[in-house]
């Protein structure tokens, strides 16, 4: 929490200034006014007393001896008429007393001098004197240097007894704060986000430079020739049981040139968002890699298609095996957009899954082939079985035929030998 002011107003109670010391106010506030440099070098001297209070001193020259630990809270002080900058919260037997403490000054070494002077004989005002370290010496006497003060103004300010505290870097770092709240407006980013986003875009910067872009190239290359490599030799020692150095190298030459290839395609895309989409580097960092990706899984799949549609023509592969095929192997070809999120970690599974998916496949496929292979033996033996009976049944008709024949022959033959039959009737004798 942020407060201005130095002590208790006129007409004010303490009550009412220890609540106008617990008030938060607004970081613009801190950029606006008559003095906005003077107002934010005070917020930068209660950081570095708030760390001295920590037990660790950030670089005050001519610190307190004594860092008293009954210090809860250094904030901003209330009163607007400025007569202090700095309000301590002392812990007094469980209960805080706001004390304070010094001014804060900035600027030109003769206005320092004499805001200096004025304010150490004025009542209330305190001798206490809060400036940038090029104005004191270790020993906190004014320091004379073309930058700090001339003799005179030391001599002075040694009169007046005046006590130096000096903050380093007081006023650049107060120009930095104004900067930085400024620039929050914009982009709603506190100056650590700040700063790591520009550290970021300076490696895109050095990563998208002619050196830069020739180590990218090289290691694209590598990193893609070594992948289909290792792709290419698992393939064929799982599907084939021995290697085939050419195929191998094959392999890995195409996929180095498509690697430089991609580097390069993605080199383009960059400078065309930044320069013509006015893209910021981090976004047309994402953009090139994004449209390097979906441009080499289009041509991936395309090539696949390509390859199952020439299978079928040799006869190779049915309809339904190229459907399926190419369906299996468009999805292996686009997970690498599902893992780009993983960089590099997902590198062994992509390989992994590459392997392993075109490996199910192509045994697969050899299943298939043997099943054909076999279904056609079957085939040819039932064809071999049907004609067999046909001629099996062939032959028993005929012979069936045959005994019919010779059936009707040797009934024919048999009714002509048998002799005639005279048939004597029996007439009864007479009675006479």
């Amino acid at each position: 929490m942020i407060c201005r002011g130095t002590g208790q107003p006129r007409g004010v109670s303490r009550g009412a200034a220890e609540r106008m010391a617990t008030q938060a106010r607004s970081l613009d506030s801190f950029t606006h006014g008559p003095n906005p440099r003077g107002l934010a070098a005070e917020v930068v001297a209660v950081s570095d007393y708030r760390v001295l209070h920590t037990g660790t001193n950030p670089g005050i020259i001519n610190a307190p001896n004594h860092v008293s630990p009954s210090v809860r809270d250094i904030r901003l002080a209330p009163d607007t008429s400025s007569r202090k900058d700095l309000v301590l919260g002392i812990d007094m037997k469980g209960r805080i007393v706001w004390k304070y403490n010094g001014q804060v000054k900035t600027g030109r070494a003769d206005y320092v001098c004499n805001s200096l002077i004025k304010m150490a004989n004025t009542p209330e005002y305190g001798k206490v004197g809060y400036v940038d370290a090029r104005y004191v010496n270790p020993d906190g006497s004014p320091r004379v240097a073309s930058d700090a003060f001339t003799f005179g103004q030391a001599r002075r300010l040694q009169e007046a007894r005046v006590r130096l505290r000096g903050i380093p870097d007081l006023e650049a770092r107060a120009d930095q704060l104004i900067t930085d709240i400024n620039a929050s407006k914009g982009d709603g980013l506190d100056p650590v986000a700040r700063k790591e986003l520009q550290f970021l875009r300076d490696d895109i910067a050095r990563a998208y430079s002619a050196h830069g872009l020739l180590g990218r190239i090289g290691g694209g290359a590598v990193m893609a020739a070594a992948s289909a490599a290792v792709v290419s030799l698992v393939l064929q020692l799982a599907t084939e049981g021995d290697v085939n150095a050419k195929a191998v190298g094959k392999s890995a030459g195409i996929a180095a040139l498509f690697g430089i290839g991609g580097v390069a395609a993605d080199t383009g895309l960059y400078h065309l968002s930044t320069h013509t989409l006015k893209m910021t580097p981090e976004a047309a960092r994402e953009f090139a890699k994004q449209g390097v990706s979906i441009g080499f899984c289009v041509a991936s799949v395309g090539s696949d298609l390509l390859s199952e549609v020439g299978a079928a023509r040799r006869d190779e592969v049915t309809i339904a095996g190229v459907i399926g095929g190419a369906s299996a192997k468009a999805a292996l070809d686009l997970l690498p957009l599902v893992l780009a999120p993983l960089g590099m970690p997902g590198l062994p599974i992509l390989v992994g899954a590459q392997v392993g998916g075109r490996l199910l496949i192509e045994q697969a496929r050899k299943s298939d082939h043997i099943l054909e292979y076999e279904t056609a033996i079957d085939q040819a033996q039932a064809s071999d079985l049907k004609h067999r009976m046909s001629a099996f049944t062939t032959d028993v008709e005929e012979s069936l035929a045959d005994c019919i024949a010779t059936d009707d022959i040797f009934a024919r033959l048999m009714a002509d030998a048998q002799p005639a039959r005279t048939v004597v009737a029996a007439v009864p004798a007479s009675r006479d």
